[in-house]
């Protein structure tokens, strides 16, 4: 029988798929982590990795020995809750969100949160990309678009609007812009096309057939800046451009809707300290709807 503990060094490989990310997320060398491997696979008779000039693959050995360990790494996670919980109430949990939302929206609300739970730690992970939830990346996800797992537990977070927004020196320099029409004559602020992380941001050619892209950036916020700085038309959340006085809202009726999804691992939504972040969140968006459909309140 094989090192209960080496399944964490199975798991860890799993995920990264390259030795010495899974060191470098364990604290320990790559030796080490292929040293536990070894073993795992001594005891078992077989080989559960092939190792790619990409990475680390499990073989069908390993695809049959995954779900074991992520049930057993369940459980423990399981314990490691009740029992905290009993001694310590709360404690450290982690979300993953889009970079927009992160930190142009939630990173200035979450005072109320700790004023009711001072007990509470929260790592916000807040990047222009997906985070995975199921890769223990984080144990709450907002997403862009619906996650299929049947592990997860997920339901929409909020709709929010996003339009065009330029700044007045751009807008001084540049051809009248009156109608949709007029956008062909522009410049525009978007995204990189081949690293873009979720469909959903594929809008600009929802405004304009042919959009002249002069800049493009992975990043909402860089976008927001260059469009502060007069290099063009960017589509930005309302959330993040209606309050920027470097910001001109146009075409007023020229607008889009998108959703956000949050997500957790079905065994984990009954945490105390999950449910606890979780309820704030929804409850804080359902609060700041004006601000995230884009519609002044009365």
């Amino acid at each position: 029988m094989f090192d209960w503990n080496d399944l964490r060094f199975f798991l860890e490989l799993q995920r990264s798929g390259r030795l010495l990310t899974a060191a470098r997320r364990l604290n320990t060398t790559h030796a080490t982590v292929a040293r536990h491997i070894e073993a795992i696979e001594k005891s078992l008779g077989t080989a559960l990795f092939v190792q790619h000039a990409q990475g680390y693959e499990m073989t069908p050995a390993g695809e049959a020995l995954l779900k074991h360990a992520e049930a057993m790494e369940n459980v423990a996670l399981l314990a490691q809750e009740e029992i905290t919980q009993s001694t310590a109430p709360l404690g450290k949990i982690r979300v993953g969100v889009t970079e927009g939302l992160g930190i142009m929206f939630l990173a200035s609300r979450m005072n109320g949160l700790f004023e009711r739970y001072p007990g509470l730690e929260v790592e916000l992970v807040a990047v222009p990309r997906f985070v995975s939830i199921l890769n223990r990346e984080a144990e709450i996800s907002i997403h862009l678009e619906r996650p299929s797992a049947d592990m997860l537990v997920t339901r929409k977070l909020t709709d929010y609007r996003l339009a065009l927004y330029a700044s007045q020196a751009y807008l001084d320099r540049s051809p009248p812009l009156r109608s949709r029409e007029d956008l062909a004559r522009h410049a525009w602020i978007g995204y990189v096309d081949d690293l873009l992380f979720s469909q959903e941001l594929m809008f600009l050619n929802s405004f304009c057939r042919n959009p002249q892209v002069v800049f493009h950036s992975t990043s909402v916020i860089a976008q927001q800046q260059a469009a502060r700085s007069g290099l063009g038309i960017a589509v930005l959340p309302c959330y993040m451009a209606s309050a920027d006085p470097e910001l001109v809202p146009l075409l007023p009726d020229e607008s889009i809707q998108r959703s956000y999804w949050i997500s957790t691992r079905r065994e984990l939504h009954k945490s105390v300290r999950l449910r606890v972040l979780w309820d704030y969140v929804v409850e804080m968006c359902e609060r700041e709807q004006h601000l995230l459909s884009g519609i002044d309140p009365l």
